[in-house]
């Protein structure tokens, strides 16, 4: 089994995508999917209400709102490391968290009994079938703290390195051989890549953060300078996309397409639900559609970008 935990904000609509596209093409193995959210408002609240209705009959799918434990910080967390505290003093979120998904994301994890784990974002969707075989889980457990393993890469994709190697099933690569902080040189992620779940547990409780963008780039980095998940696979086509159609961070200043949270949510509260379109040569993993596809009882609705900036 692999724990699958899902970050969302503001974007049923979208969560909606992502998680029908994963009931769509998801083969192997068992799954137990964890959702951590949060809303800005009861408008929001509403649409998530509408998306748990939805998936209710599925007993591997749970959501967890983020407020849930949450706190600040204590003195000894914040002094634990020289690197907390820079981290501290870097991002006033952290400081004074209004929601921190920390305790309650170390609390699922401890209680999951699945040997590895898989973080998602909720804008990407799933485009071909997922079947992954135990012999990747295996080859992860012969060395935990090096290997990692990627749904999102393939020949081809996001100017692809020299170094990577063609296997008969895989492609594998050293991620000293690549450059860094590209597709193909994360040594952390939360779009889709399996780790041991203990090896990043450890990492969770040593450190400080309260949302996905104060972990990842933090996590990353500790990763990195320990020279740990150095060793990685992909299959040959990436499994899924990611559609960064709206931004529902602060913190990086990421590109996005400005597409409107409340145009969307107002959308799914009307009964519509949304795909995307998949490009025809699929050679990036972050794609910027110029329409996106609203479907009510299969009257399919092509929506340009701009009218829903």
């Amino acid at each position: 089994m692999l724990q699958i935990i899902i970050f969302s904000f503001n974007r049923a609509i979208q969560l909606d995508t992502l998680l029908s596209s994963f009931l769509d093409y998801w083969k192997n193995p068992s799954y137990q999917v964890d959702i951590i959210y949060n809303t800005s408002d009861n408008f929001f609240q509403k649409g998530y209400e509408l998306l748990m209705s939805k998936f209710e009959s599925n007993n591997c799918i749970h959501f967890h709102k983020e407020g849930k434990g949450c706190r600040s910080y204590t003195a000894k967390e914040i002094f634990g490391s020289a690197g907390n505290l820079k981290h501290y003093f870097k991002y006033p979120a952290i400081k004074h968290p209004r929601s921190n998904f920390r305790p309650l994301m170390i609390k699922l994890m401890e209680e999951s009994e699945a040997r590895e784990i898989m973080f998602m974002t909720d804008d990407a969707m799933y485009i071909r079938p997922v079947d992954i075989p135990t012999e990747v889980f295996d080859w992860i457990d012969e060395n935990p703290k090096h290997r990692q393993f990627s749904l999102r890469l393939g020949i081809g994709m996001n100017a692809q390195p020299a170094a990577i190697k063609e296997l008969d099933e895989y492609l594998e690569w050293k991620l000293k051989d690549v450059p860094h902080m590209n597709n193909w040189g994360y040594y952390f992620s939360v779009d889709a890549h399996i780790y041991n779940k203990a090896l990043i547990l450890d990492f969770y409780k040593r450190y400080i953060f309260v949302n996905p963008n104060t972990l990842e780039g933090y996590i990353e980095a500790k990763l990195k300078r320990r020279g740990y998940v150095n060793e990685e696979r992909s299959f040959k086509e990436a499994k899924l996309l990611s559609f960064p159609i709206n931004m529902v961070q602060t913190f990086s200043d990421n590109e996005s397409l400005g597409v409107s949270t409340e145009k969307l949510n107002q959308f799914y509260l009307d009964g519509y639900t949304l795909k995307y379109p998949i490009p025809a040569k699929i050679d990036i993993f972050q794609v910027y559609p110029d329409h996106l596809l609203i479907e009510k009882s299969n009257d399919v609705k092509i929506i340009k970008i701009k009218s829903l900036q």
